[in-house]
């Protein structure tokens, strides 16, 4: 299942990055709640746990992605095209917390 969900978030992170068209209503930035809610009913569908659900949505939120691209994961919006700002922190959005937040641990590649 680890590997199923891992594929799952790498393809929500897709969605915003490579769909066309425009973004949300600009009712400003979704609760963690709403993105939660939006991860378990999109990409990432039912497999995903309340928790993880959670987790993943708080990390989106705490980060520099924009109210909008927020709200494209809350509407499920296919045709969301994120913005340079909106790539460049999504790629912020570490890979190590949202694998952390699903329970994985990733190697350790400094040695």
């Amino acid at each position: 299942m680890n590997k199923r969900v891992l594929s799952a978030a790498a393809s929500a992170a897709l969605v915003l990055t490579v769909a066309t068209g425009c973004g949300g209503d600009g009712g400003g930035r979704p609760s963690v709640d709403e993105i939660a809610d939006g991860i378990q009913g999109g990409a990432l569908g039912s497999d995903v746990s309340d928790k993880v659900a959670t987790c993943v949505a708080k990390a989106f939120h705490d980060s520099d992605l924009s109210d909008d691209a927020l709200q494209a994961i809350v509407d499920n919006d296919k045709d969301y095209k994120g913005s340079k700002e909106d790539t460049k922190a999504l790629s912020s959005v570490s890979s190590e917390s949202v694998t952390k937040c699903m329970g994985v641990e990733l190697p350790d590649t400094d040695q």
